[in-house]
């Protein structure tokens, strides 16, 4: 059997059926490619959608938020090419009053996580290490002892590259040796 050649595309049902049009909008530089009242297409790059909304209507009074230890998606990922486009990211989005909940560094990746108006968590990440360092690392001790990463302060990262120092110490895990840098 085949593996798929690509991810095509998600679809949301939401009661926040404009909010999320304009949150995927803006985040992704998207365009609509269709929208109606009951669906919406959008797009960030030549695929002919990367997201669809589904209009559910006005949020029924006894709708309750699905917490986040709940059965579902956790979280939709995407890659930007360098550390340069993750900062512009951030802080174009900071300037809109859309902050990241939880900016980590995994190891193989620095990655900022947002939530959408519906709750759904998206990461942004950029690749910190070339393909076979990232499987070694994901391999090694460091990650079996600690998966999830360590923490980081997005506004000091920013501060740091701008001003021309090093970002090592900052993109890096306190564990791993900055050895095989992602390609560019």
């Amino acid at each position: 059997m085949a593996s798929p050649s690509k991810f095509a595309h998600v679809v949301f049902n939401t009661h926040r059926y404009e909010e999320m049009i304009a949150w995927y909008l803006r985040v992704f530089e998207a365009r609509v490619q269709h929208r109606g009242d009951r669906l919406a297409f959008l797009t960030y790059d030549d695929e002919h959608h990367r997201f669809a909304f589904v209009n559910l209507g006005p949020a029924p009074a006894d709708l309750v938020p699905r917490a986040p230890n709940q059965v579902g998606v956790n979280h939709l990922a995407y890659t930007w090419r360098n550390l340069e486009e993750l900062i512009d990211l951030y802080k174009g989005l900071k300037a809109d009053g859309i902050l990241p909940y939880r900016p980590i560094r995994h190891g193989p990746t620095l990655s900022l996580y947002y939530r959408d108006p519906d709750g759904n968590q998206l990461e942004f990440q950029i690749d910190l290490l070339a393909p076979e360092a990232a499987n070694d690392f994901l391999r090694g001790e460091a990650f079996k002892a600690n998966p999830i990463g360590e923490p980081f302060d997005p506004d000091e990262l920013v501060a740091r590259v701008e001003s021309g120092a090093s970002a090592g110490e900052l993109i890096f895990r306190s564990d791993q040796q900055p050895a095989a840098p992602a390609a560019r």
